[in-house]
């Protein structure tokens, strides 16, 4: 085989537009006052990598707030980035320092004694660069396929004395000037002509620029021939804005990838995509969202965690990250908090920055204070730093750790393995250990899926479970359950435990198979295919009972062990308590011993 061709999609430049509030206290208008004698006299500003200088500028949309912008700038390796970050964060440090010396403060958006709470929320701009019309088309469709993720993971609450209010986007839930994204099958002139007029009939607006995603680009942010996504509510730090800087880069590859090779986004329905906009907007990653199941109408409405629909989306631009040469400081303020809260017992994660500024309230009450804030605005360090990891780290340094380690093996990716066909062309062996004509074992997801169906029948959830125990390794569902939300994943549990016959209440942790609460079990599971051992004992002997099933090793008979459930709750008086589940399954007799 001669390789004939071979094409890699490199990143185009991308302008970020950092969004900040400004806060006058005791002055009804004074903040408006101030943004527009601010930007009379701006103060003078570095220049990026590109040797071009930041810019600020305000908008009659939100009169409290301004944008420092970066102009159009490169983000194509780690070195170049770290440059982009550090002259952003000492323009907004310059900033924060002439709206100090005017008589007011800088903030993060969402300070809710804001006179005009509404005037001072604003979302960091990001401008794509585009080569031609189908790459436009391409990639506005690409991210508003993505919409209620990306709403979950950057939006932004409204904050106070009193700590953070619940839920995802105050900018989102309170706009009349943005909404959702319309699927574009051209950029052809008369297309987005009709795109305007069906905005006009249904949301009273005929500008493109009032969607999540503009396919024309922003005019005011001197981003005309972008396309600019608006989905980001306005971050604390420069590192928060940097990161979603980095997974808008991706995207942009991803739908060049797809431009090159004559593919086109699907077209989920609009009244799917706002059902889950306004789920990410109320509820941000606590949000349930629906899953487009247009081709198989027949089964019911499923959902997914935004949790979930985050780290789905992780997998899917890894490709593009990797040739970013992504690495997993730049990445952690974005997924770590996320795969924490998703896989860990324990709660308090900080999986954005709407969790951080609660952590903070609840560390230190004075924390949100707007002249700490402020001061912190005031400092390029502070800006730069990655705040949600240093939380994390201090909620659970070994769960912290272990997430590292996930995200690096992740953004690493496979090793490259050598070319050995002289070898299997010498030995023969079998590609595959599974009989001519049986199925591949079913990975965890695809389990959960088959049973969320309804009124699945005995037979096929003992059959679907068996076809997941032929997989190799450790059989674990608690990871893939947490990300399916409380709701489903209790749902799914009663699915999978057998019957009171078949569930064996063990006091303390095995020592061998041969204990006689074990040996009950494998009878039980050998007599009807499966059975539950379960575990309710204190907190801290969860430990003790997952290392002992570790050092039994396998079960005899070819039984094959699933953990189920590992978590603690509070029992009465505050007593923290554990529960362990795990599944013993049978093989089918005389088939897979």
């Amino acid at each position: 085989m001669t390789l004939v061709a071979l094409y890699r999609s490199a990143p185009l430049r991308q302008r970020i537009s950092k969004a900040y509030s400004v806060y006058v206290p005791g002055h009804g208008r004074g903040a408006e006052e101030l943004v527009g004698s601010l930007l009379a006299g701006p103060p003078p500003l570095p220049a990026g990598p590109s040797g071009q200088p930041h810019t600020v500028r305000g908008s009659a949309r939100a009169r409290a707030a301004l944008w420092v912008d970066t102009g159009r700038v490169s983000l194509h390796d780690p070195t170049t980035r770290a440059r982009t970050a550090e002259a952003l964060a000492v323009s907004v440090a310059r900033v924060a320092a002439d709206v100090r010396r005017r008589g007011g403060l800088l903030l993060p958006t969402g300070w809710q004694q804001q006179p005009d709470p509404l005037a001072g929320l604003c979302a960091d701009l990001h401008s794509a660069e585009v080569l031609n019309p189908v790459q436009r088309e391409v990639f506005t469709n690409l991210v508003r396929e993505h919409t209620a993720s990306l709403i979950a993971l950057g939006g932004r609450q409204l904050y106070g004395p009193g700590g953070v209010a619940p839920g995802g986007s105050a900018r989102l839930s309170r706009s009349f000037d943005q909404v959702s994204t319309r699927y574009l099958d051209s950029c052809a002139p008369e297309h987005l002509e009709r795109v305007r007029t069906r905005l006009r009939q249904e949301e009273r607006v005929g500008r493109l620029e009032v969607m999540d995603v503009s396919p024309l680009g922003m005019p005011e942010a001197q981003a005309g021939e972008d396309v600019t996504v608006r989905l980001f509510d306005a971050q604390v730090t420069v590192a928060g804005t940097l990161a979603h800087a980095l997974l808008v880069q991706a995207l942009s590859m991803w739908s060049r990838d797809l431009e090159r090779t004559g593919r086109r986004v699907r077209q989920v329905p609009q009244f799917l995509l706002e059902q889950n906009r306004a789920r990410a907007v109320a509820h941000g990653l606590a949000a349930e969202l629906r899953v487009d199941q247009t081709r198989r109408t027949e089964e019911p409405p499923r959902t997914q965690s935004a949790g979930r629909a985050v780290r789905t989306l992780l997998s899917e631009l890894l490709p593009y990250l990797r040739q970013l040469d992504a690495t997993t400081d730049e990445l952690a303020p974005l997924f770590l908090g996320v795969e924490m809260a998703g896989s860990a017992a324990a709660s308090g994660f900080v999986r954005n920055e709407n969790d951080l500024l609660a952590h903070w309230h609840r560390e230190d009450r004075t924390a949100l204070a707007p002249e700490r804030l402020a001061q912190g605005l005031a400092s390029p360090d502070w800006l730069t730093a990655d705040h949600c990891g240093a939380s994390n780290r201090a909620v659970g340094h070994g769960s912290w750790a272990a997430a590292r380690v996930w995200l690096t093996d992740r953004l690493a990716g496979p090793a490259p393995q050598p070319d050995r066909r002289h070898e299997a062309q010498r030995d023969r062996r079998p590609e595959s250990r599974r009989e001519p004509g049986r199925p591949a074992p079913l990975t965890a997801d695809q389990l959960l899926d088959r049973l969320a169906r309804p009124d699945l029948p005995a037979p096929e959830v003992m059959d679907a479970l068996r076809s997941y125990c032929r997989a190799g390794g450790t059989l674990d569902l608690t990871r893939p359950l947490r990300s399916r939300g409380r709701d489903e994943a209790r749902a799914l549990r009663r699915v999978l435990r057998p019957r009171a016959g078949q569930r064996v209440r063990c006091e303390k942790p095995p020592v061998s198979w041969d204990d006689a609460t074990a040996t009950r079990a494998l009878r039980a599971a050998g007599e009807q295919g499966v059975a539950l051992m379960h575990w309710d004992l204190p907190a801290q002997d969860r430990a003790r009972v997952r290392e002992a099933l570790r050092g039994m090793g396998r079960a005899p008979g070819g039984v094959r062990t699933v953990l189920l459930t590992d978590t603690n709750y509070t029992a009465r008086e505050d007593e923290r308590r554990g529960t362990v589940e795990v599944l013993l399954v049978a093989p089918r007799e005389g088939t897979e011993r």
